[in-house]
């Protein structure tokens, strides 16, 4: 994922300072870092404080094999999707909390709606055993999907435990992929909707504003002015949601009748011999 040049430039503008040049991103200066620094680190801050309706995906859990501390309450402790930046609902809309982005719950075979921030895994590239109290070098170790042929096979041993003769094949070594030159090789990017754009310019010029500008004054309006923004977007999130959810019932349904029924006819009878 690239950082947005077009609306971090907006940003700047917004307290007047000048865009950024496509010399400032060649060179890398000053400018330059900070406005990227700023915009990763507000970009994940804001996907992770609202459900916001773009870049959603649902994911079938896992269960955790981290030695995490047991919760006497719930039966299921998964892991959370390496790319959740805010988990929305499970299923039915089960109960479920969050601790140390694990997962507990009641819920069997649970599957998460969440709010992606488009990180990827990075491809593994090597693997070292560490010495014994150390810790391993790497993050995620999968095999894939079942059934898949794993493309890393594991051997015990040092280099001299290697077998005298190369199996067939394995002298076809692949050439090196070319390097990924994006700004933020972890992410990749989603599309969300114009409120979210909308927040992040607004929270990136208040940040700008506190490091390049004099003006405390000015850095507070746009706080505020994101935090109207964040609210009205939350709202709508809560809208969304809760026209998904059931409605109210009807009044044959609470006194136990159904369409159809004899009980519901003849009181039908009786309403409109009342109207006549």
């Amino acid at each position: 994922m690239n950082m947005d040049i077009h609306l971090v430039n907006r940003a700047l503008l917004n307290i007047g300072q000048y865009p950024l040049s496509e010399a400032d991103r060649t060179n890398e200066n000053t400018t330059f870092v900070l406005c990227k620094n700023f915009y990763i680190e507000t970009f994940l801050e804001a996907l992770s404080e609202v459900e916001w309706t773009g870049g959603r995906k649902r994911a079938r859990l896992v269960l955790t094999g981290r030695p995490v501390m047991k919760n006497d309450r719930y039966q299921f402790a998964y892991d959370m999707p390496f790319d959740c930046a805010k988990p929305i609902e499970l299923q039915n809309n089960e109960y479920f909390l969050v601790e140390d982005r694990i997962i507990y719950t009641d819920v069997k075979d649970a599957e998460l709606l969440y709010v992606s921030n488009g990180k990827v895994l990075r491809k593994l590239k090597s693997i070292s055993a560490p010495r014994p109290g150390e810790l391993p070098d790497m993050e995620y170790l999968t095999g894939g999907r079942p059934g898949d042929n794993p493309d890393v096979t594991l051997r015990a041993g040092g280099p001299r435990d290697l077998p005298k003769e190369i199996p067939e094949g394995y002298d076809k070594v692949p050439l090196p992929e070319e390097e990924n030159t994006d700004d933020f090789p972890d992410y990749t990017a989603l599309q969300y909707e114009p409120k979210f754009y909308q927040y992040v310019e607004t929270m990136l010029s208040a940040k700008f504003s506190m490091k390049l500008s004099n003006d405390p004054a000015l850095s507070n309006n746009l706080l505020q002015k994101a935090m109207l923004i964040k609210d009205e977007a939350y709202n709508t999130s809560k809208s969304s949601k809760a026209a998904k959810e059931n409605g109210q019932a009807w009044w044959g349904d609470e006194l136990g009748i159904t369409s159809g029924s004899r009980e519901l006819d003849h009181l039908g009878n009786m309403m409109r011999k009342d109207r006549w």
